[in-house]
């Protein structure tokens, strides 16, 4: 008996449709071509150097030769041939890239590069995680996460809908300051740490930074526990908004649940903006008119 011949169909998304919804991920920009938006799933802002050598030779064959890193570190390509779409869709699926980046969903999950020697914490598992739960999940507007490993906060976790901000509390020490010593007074920005007699006082300034312990060469400051600031309601655009503190030293899982619980009472109380029967609010403007502990409170069976 012939054995019969076994064919692979890749199962390609709709073009311009994500799970439903009408996004600018395809963007027609001609009658002959097309600005295409990619990124990885799950989502995350590292490529690998296949990925990167896909996207080169998707733009050299099917574009203009150009690649566009978005804010989010999507990746745009503009200017592809319409008659050549589904080969460089094809190309950029076989190496875990897919159309994405817009649309009223869940954003690329954002977040810092896991060697940062300044990480109080690492983020790229935790965001890692995020991803896989709760990326492209339809939304009233679009939605963006953003995790930082230290309060220097590269990611702009302040200004996102979710920001989350790995943190410290400084423990101090017994033996006492060596004299004159004021390194860690002066390593603060915020003017959190004083000197006390022979050692030195945390006042309510501390952002938990942990900036005065790495300036510390005594070991008298130390990193008593570490864990996440969470920030909701943040977001960037002609109108900036910083997000307001909800959690202060959240561990892991309480993070993700923090996120769950944020995005299913932003599903649940987003209303349509003043005068518009289209475009409802973003997380930020619910938060805005609710008050955060409003928001985030379970709505009622």
């Amino acid at each position: 008996m012939e054995r019969e011949e076994m064919s692979f169909d890749l199962e390609m998304p709709s073009v311009g449709v994500i799970k439903g919804v009408l996004a600018k991920d395809i963007e027609v920009v001609g009658e002959k071509v097309v600005n295409l938006r990619t990124c990885a799933r799950p989502y995350r802002n590292i490529y690998s150097v296949a990925q990167l050598r896909t996207i080169k030779n998707v733009i050299e064959r099917y574009g203009s030769g150009k690649v566009h890193l978005s804010p989010r570190h999507n990746l745009e390509i503009p200017e592809v041939r319409q008659k050549d779409l589904d080969r460089a869709l094809k190309e950029l699926y076989i190496a875990g890239l897919f159309p994405g980046g817009a649309g009223t969903s869940v954003r690329n999950i954002f977040t810092c590069p896991h060697w940062c020697p300044k990480a109080v914490r690492p983020v790229q598992e935790l965001g890692m995680m995020v991803s896989a739960n709760f990326a492209d999940r339809d939304m009233p507007n679009k939605v963006t996460v953003s995790f930082a490993g230290c309060s220097n906060a590269c990611s702009r976790p302040q200004n996102t809908d979710i920001g989350v901000i790995a943190v410290g509390r400084v423990g101090t020490g017994s033996s006492g300051c060596p004299d004159g010593c004021t390194e860690c007074v002066e390593a603060c920005p915020f003017g959190a740490i004083e000197r006390a007699g022979r050692g030195v006082r945390i006042n309510d300034k501390c952002i938990y930074c942990l900036k005065c312990v790495d300036a510390c060469t005594d070991g008298m400051l130390t990193v008593e526990e570490t864990g996440f600031r969470v920030l909701i309601g943040g977001k960037e655009g002609s109108t900036v908004r910083f997000g307001a503190e909800y959690a202060v030293f959240a561990g892991d899982f309480e993070v993700l649940e923090i996120i769950e619980r944020a995005l299913s009472s932003y599903l649940k109380k987003a209303e349509f903006r003043p005068g518009s029967a289209k475009k409802k609010e973003r997380l930020g403007e619910v938060v805005e008119r609710l008050g955060l502990e409003e928001f985030m409170k379970a709505p009622p069976a």
